[in-house]
């Protein structure tokens, strides 16, 4: 289901006249995210920031939430 996601997003934004880079990794969001972002030498981050209960935020965090206290590059963020 995720592939098809990322094949979609990736058409639009090639049909936008972007060249955009997909990868699907699995593991901690927050870990990967940040290994990718180290490993391809990324210098801007662009994410959605989704909101979630304010239950389910005070006892597991956001992705969001983690990505910006961690990260040691700019990240936009959207909604």
């Amino acid at each position: 289901m995720a592939e098809a996601y990322l094949k979609i997003a990736q058409r639009q934004v090639t049909a936008s006249g972007f060249t955009p880079i997909c990868e699907l990794t699995q593991g901690n969001p927050e870990q990967e995210i940040a290994n990718y972002v180290e490993a391809q030498n990324i210098n801007l981050l662009i994410m959605g920031a989704y909101g979630h209960s304010r239950i389910r935020h005070l006892v597991i965090g956001s992705t969001t939430a983690q990505i910006l206290r961690g990260s040691h590059i700019p990240v936009l963020l959207f909604r």
